[in-house]
């Protein structure tokens, strides 16, 4: 890393400690709130065209618009739900595994595709980018590797660099057939919310979508990595000042 990095997670590690003494302001209306963004963003990054209101409407109140997709719509109650389980799991310092990955999957297509839900794609996968996802008979070596090198090398990086790698890693492999996105990005916030940071939320902006692909693009095919982490950091670096802005507003 370099010494811009290190100075932004050294700033970090100073705004979190701000916002563990305002932690018991972080009341279940403000914590739906944020789970709530999260999966509107995180479903727009991945093409969803449901509104920040009409994924309040359909998790909240059950209700579907008329103009939208039954899948849309279950999508976000289970993406919602899946936010909901690694805030769990986060709670009760769960180990990350291969089984609780397959479990966060399961989660988000119990209700789109729940045949293919949690189990490991057996076809090859051709994204739109440089990148060419490994090939089905790769998947179990390569995660037990990653999961050895979790063991090994990851636990002793900063816990922010730690969930980029994890998120990266995920998405370069593309276990699943679908959902691999919103799966990589939950596992990167569960690896946070167990470090005591908030969500960390990409936004699924025209411009926050371009700047997150191509960041992945140059990790995964370049090995270029710095422009990923910084995306990473910044992001946590921002939505930890917006919590702790909204908490001193109360």
């Amino acid at each position: 890393m370099n010494d811009e990095l290190e100075l932004l997670l050294a700033e970090i590690d100073l705004l979190n400690s701000d916002l563990a003494l305002e932690s018991d302001l972080l009341d279940e209306k403000i914590q739906h709130e944020l789970a709530l963004a999260y999966t509107y963003e995180s479903n727009r990054l991945e093409g969803g065209g449901l509104t920040l209101a009409e994924t309040e409407m359909a998790i909240k109140l059950g209700l579907m618009m008329p103009d939208k997709t039954m899948t849309e719509y279950l999508a976000t109650i289970d993406h919602y739900q899946a936010v909901l389980f690694i805030r769990q799991q986060a709670a009760e310092q769960t180990l990350l595994s291969e089984a609780l990955i397959k479990q966060i999957h399961s989660i988000l297509l119990r209700g789109i595709n729940h045949e293919y839900s949690g189990i490991y794609r057996t076809q090859p996968l051709f994204n739109k980018g440089e990148h060419i996802p490994p090939a089905p008979e790769q998947l179990p070596v390569l995660m037990s590797q990653m999961l050895q090198w979790q063991c090994e090398e990851g636990q002793f990086l900063h816990p922010v660099i730690f969930a980029a790698e994890i998120h990266q890693r995920l998405m370069s492999m593309q276990l699943f057939l679908a959902a691999n996105g919103q799966c990589a990005r939950l596992l990167m916030n569960l690896v946070l919310l167990e470090a005591g940071y908030p969500l960390a939320n990409i936004s699924g902006t025209e411009v926050g979508s371009a700047a997150y692909y191509h960041a992945l693009e140059l990790a995964n095919c370049h090995g270029q990595k710095q422009e990923w982490y910084r995306l990473i950091v910044e992001q946590v670096k921002s939505d930890i000042e917006s919590l702790l802005q909204r908490l001193r507003d109360v």
